[in-house]
């Protein structure tokens, strides 16, 4: 005989409470030494979620530790290059000041404050029009950059000399390559003085070297003479590579360059003058 229908609701209703009632408690039942049911897979669920999260978090920390080491490598390393820059070229000028002094006591009182007129610059773009002319640093008045003052490659071979207008933060560099440059020049060891002129093609000549001068070999070496005003005696210039006849009067005389343009990515500047030494 079949229940009314009221009656199969309230059955049915009974039974999903005891049915409850016996899942909750079965809850509360330990199951093992790590705690209920509930808590096994509530476990089960959060511990791989929490284990992503630890994994990327260390992941993320030790990028970012990697990050900061390496720019501080990278800027130490700058500040080593500049000083190992700094220390080649005041090597250099140190020997050309003696070769030309030669008394040491007077050298040590003139050349004191000689680490502080040192400024070392970076190539920041050169001429568009042609690139054996000049180039452009990153120091200007603001670092008390001034024209004609002279500039030299990592190896103190002489680059050319700052020229007007000097602006705040860049400057502009006129390369010994440049056609219209000028400087006095030398062939080292010999009385053969003329003026060290750019072809605008990467090459130099001395000019007004007269035909009755002593003879000037090809691998000679060039380096100023002072006597232009502006570059300092001793600096070297570059080698020669042809010797010719220019007419009746003048030799024409060819000389490669000691800078290299190609990399030149540093250059120092001489902020003090030698012509007084």
């Amino acid at each position: 005989m079949a229940l009314p229908l009221k009656e199969r609701k309230a059955l049915r209703l009974f039974s999903l409470l005891i049915l409850g009632h016996l899942v909750l408690i079965s809850l509360q039942v330990p199951r093992s030494e790590d705690g209920t049911l509930f808590k096994q897979a509530f476990l089960a669920v959060l511990t791989p979620t929490q284990a992503a999260i630890s994994g990327m978090s260390r992941e993320i920390s030790r990028f970012c530790n990697n990050y900061l080491l390496w720019r501080d490598i990278r800027e130490q390393n700058q500040k080593l290059r500049d000083e190992v820059f700094f220390l080649r070229q005041e090597n250099i000028l140190l020997k050309n000041v003696l070769q030309r002094l030669g008394e040491e006591v007077q050298i040590r009182e003139r050349l004191k404050n000689l680490s502080s007129s040192l400024i070392v610059a970076a190539v920041v773009g050169s001429d568009a029009a042609n690139i054996y002319k000049s180039i452009v640093i990153n120091r200007g008045e603001k670092h008390k950059i001034k024209a004609d003052m002279v500039v030299l490659d990592p190896q103190g071979n002489l680059v050319g000399r700052v020229i007007n207008p000097v602006l705040a933060w860049t400057s502009r560099v006129q390369l010994i390559t440049d056609d219209t440059s000028g400087v006095g020049a030398v062939a080292a060891g010999k009385e053969v003085s003329g003026v060290l002129r750019g072809d605008g093609h990467g090459r130099c000549y001395l000019d007004y070297v007269l035909v009755s001068s002593p003879e000037i070999n090809i691998g000679e070496e060039v380096v100023t003479s002072g006597f232009d005003g502006i570059y300092p005696a001793g600096i070297p210039v570059g080698r020669v590579v042809a010797v010719s006849r220019e007419g009746t009067l003048f030799r024409k005389i060819i000389i490669e360059p000691f800078f290299k343009l190609n990399g030149l990515v540093q250059v120092g500047v001489l902020a003090f003058d030698l012509k007084n030494f």
